[in-house]
């Protein structure tokens, strides 16, 4: 296989793995600003949050996909445009799931601590963004950290 194979074969083992543990992170504190979560034992909250950290890794990867078809490219380059693609499509996405979660199947509410915007809770709005930009910036170092090393390009 050569070095682009490689970093590529790296780089999709990494970003669902660097997602997860990003995303596991960040569940787990802003859980506690929904209603019924900071009262949960351990041994409901932890498979929880591991739950929703593996939907968020699905997600992160499924936009990922889709900013390389506009990018044609499945390694798409970190540029402005790329990542504003990825972050338009994050919020959109993190907001149209929120809104139905809580406006229409009611599926939990927020704490009076948790801060809104356009009638979704803040932080559930930005993770699918934050995240996901995170988690494919370290995906990149990683998978090509090697073929760097190595004096290639």
């Amino acid at each position: 296989m050569d070095a682009n194979g490689k970093n590529q074969q790296l780089f999709f083992i990494s970003l669902p793995a660097i997602a997860f543990f990003l995303n596991y992170f960040w569940e787990s504190l802003h859980g506690l600003l929904f209603q019924g979560h900071p009262e949960f034992h351990a041994i409901m909250y932890v498979p929880m949050m591991i739950e929703m950290a593996v939907y968020d890794s699905f997600s992160i990867m499924g936009l990922y996909l889709f900013v390389a078809l506009f990018a044609r490219k499945l390694l798409w380059p970190v540029t402005l445009r790329n990542c504003a693609i990825f972050t338009a499509a994050a919020l959109t996405a993190a907001w149209g799931t929120e809104y139905a979660a809580l406006h229409v199947r009611h599926e939990w509410a927020y704490l009076p601590g948790m801060p809104m915007l356009l009638g979704v809770g803040l932080l559930p709005l930005l993770q699918l963004a934050l995240t996901g930009i995170a988690s494919i910036v370290v995906s990149r170092q990683v998978s090509c950290r090697d073929h760097n090393r190595n004096g290639e390009s």
